[in-house]
C-alpha cells in the first residue's frame, strides 16, 4: 500500500504545483474590469481563453445603479481565480470605415527635437542645453508670450538678447527656465541652439465613425514626433481626404508604406485629441455606412478575422487576417492583439503590414473589434492591434456641442 501511494504522490504533487501556476498566471494576465451586453445571460466566458469563465461572486450586491456587478472568474468552471467588475452597457453600434486620410497637425507649443551649435563670440556652443532644456520638451511661451509656431519662439529671441525665459512643460509638469541666447556670427541672428517642431502631416487609417456623436477614431495609436518618440501635444488638426496612388512593399527588416496626395485644401474634419490609443475628431456626414456592433474584449477569439484597408485610390477592400494571441494586461494599451496577414492578395501588394496602415478596423464574426496598430520590423506579415474598447473609451467622451464648430 505504501508503494502505491508513493507511485500516486508525484503526479498528484505535480498536478497541485501546475495547477496553482495556471491559478496564478491566470490572475495575472485577466483584467479587473470586463464591460457586458445588456440582455445576456448572467455567465459569460472569455473567448480567447476558453478554461476561464465568469459567474456571479457568491457574496456579491445586486447591480448597483451604474450597471455594474461583482463577478468570480473559474478556471474551468470551479476554481476560483479572483474577482472582477462587470458593467452591464449596451454594446455600441459603430461604422467601420477603413478609408486611407490625411492628417495635419499643429502642436500646443513647439517641441524640442535636436540640439545645434551656435558659432558666436564665446565660441561654438549650445545654449539651451546648457540651460537644461532636453530633446522632447515642450516650449509654451518665451517671456511671457505663448508660441504657436518655431517662428515666433525665435522672433521672442530677437526681442531680447539678453536673456530668453522659457516656459516648459515636461513630463506633464511646468517648468521655467532661463537661457542666453548666443548671437551667431553667421547671419548676426540671436539663437538657441535647438530644432524645434511645430507641425505634422501624414497618412493615416479611420477606424470608425460614431453615428452618435458624430466622432470618429482613427491610427490607434498616437501622433509621435519622428526624432525624440513623444507624443505630440495637439493645439488644432484636421482631416482631408486622400488617395493612395502608390504602395512601397515591405520586407522583413524594412516596413512598407501607403504613399498617396491630399485630395483637398478644405477638411473633411476636426482633430480634437492625439492620445496613445489613437487620434480622434469629428467628421462631416456620417449618413453612408452600415453600423455593426463593437465587440467587448472578452468576445474577441484567436482565429481567423477581415481588416478594411485601403491600399489603392480611395475605396477601402476586405482582407483575411488570422488574430493569433489575446493579451488583456500587456504594459502597452495598443499592443492587445497579435495579428497576422493571410490575405495572398494583400501579400502580393505590400508584403504585409505597412505604414499608412495603422487604424485599418478588424472585424470578426460580425463585430468590431479592434484596429491595426504596429508592424513587427522583423516580420512584416505580423503585428499588433488593439481593443476597439480602447478606443471608444474615449471618442465617446467627445462632446457634440465641440462637434459643432464643424458645422459651423
Amino acid at each position: 500500500m505504501n508503494r502505491i501511494l508513493r507511485y500516486l504522490y508525484i503526479p498528484f504533487a505535480t498536478l497541485t504545483v501546475l495547477l496553482f501556476l495556471q491559478i496564478a498566471y491566470y490572475t495575472a494576465i485577466m483584467p479587473d474590469n470586463f464591460f457586458r451586453e445588456e440582455n445576456t445571460e448572467t455567465i459569460f466566458g472569455v473567448k480567447a481563453y476558453p478554461a476561464v469563465s465568469a459567474r456571479p461572486a457568491e457574496d456579491a450586491l445586486p447591480a448597483s445603479k451604474t450597471g455594474e456587478s461583482r463577478m468570480t472568474l473559474m478556471l474551468y468552471g470551479i476554481i476560483p481565480i479572483k474577482d472582477v467588475t462587470v458593467s452591464r452597457t449596451a454594446a455600441p453600434q459603430l461604422i467601420p470605415s477603413g478609408e486611407a486620410f490625411g492628417l495635419k497637425m499643429l502642436t500646443d507649443g513647439v517641441m524640442v527635437t535636436q540640439y545645434g551649435s551656435v558659432d558666436g563670440i564665446y565660441g561654438i556652443r549650445c545654449p539651451a542645453k546648457e540651460a537644461g532644456i532636453k530633446t522632447g520638451d515642450v516650449i509654451i511661451s518665451a517671456n511671457g508670450r505663448k508660441l504657436c509656431s518655431s517662428q515666433e519662439l525665435s522672433d521672442a529671441v530677437q526681442l531680447d538678447s539678453e536673456r530668453t525665459l522659457l516656459t516648459v512643460v515636461r513630463d506633464e509638469k511646468e517648468i521655467t527656465i532661463n537661457v542666453k541666447p548666443e548671437r551667431s556670427k553667421t547671419d548676426g541672428t540671436c539663437k538657441l541652439g535647438i530644432w524645434t517642431r511645430d507641425s505634422c502631416a501624414g497618412i493615416g487609417t479611420m477606424t470608425y465613425r460614431d453615428p452618435l456623436n458624430k466622432s470618429f477614431g482613427s491610427l490607434g495609436h498616437s501622433v509621435c514626433d519622428s526624432d525624440t518618440g513623444s507624443l505630440l501635444p495637439l493645439s488644432s488638426g484636421e482631416t482631408v481626404p486622400v488617395c493612395i496612388d502608390r504602395v512601397v512593399k515591405g520586407v522583413n527588416g524594412c516596413p512598407g508604406e501607403l504613399c498617396g496626395t491630399f485630395m483637398s485644401a478644405s477638411p473633411s474634419g476636426s482633430i480634437e485629441l492625439n492620445t496613445d490609443c489613437g487620434v480622434f475628431g469629428f467628421c462631416g456626414d456620417i449618413s453612408d455606412g452600415q453600423t455593426v456592433p463593437m465587440a467587448f474584449k472578452q468576445d474577441v477569439e484567436i482565429g481567423e478575422a477581415a481588416i478594411l484597408a485601403t491600399i489603392n485610390g480611395m475605396t477601402p477592400q476586405e482582407f483575411d487576417i488570422v488574430i493569433e494571441k489575446v493579451n488583456y494586461n500587456s504594459d502597452s494599451a495598443v499592443k492587445n492583439m497579435v495579428i497576422r496577414i493571410t490575405d495572398p492578395e494583400l501579400l502580393s501588394l505590400t508584403g504585409g503590414i505597412v505604414q499608412g496602415m495603422s487604424g485599418s478596423p478588424i472585424i470578426q464574426n460580425g463585430k468590431l473589434v479592434g484596429a491595426v496598430t504596429h508592424v513587427f520590423v522583423n516580420d512584416v506579415t505580423r503585428g499588433y492591434a488593439i481593443f476597439a474598447e480602447n478606443m471608444y473609451s474615449i471618442s465617446s467622451s467627445l462632446s457634440e456641442e465641440t462637434s459643432d464648430r464643424l458645422a459651423a
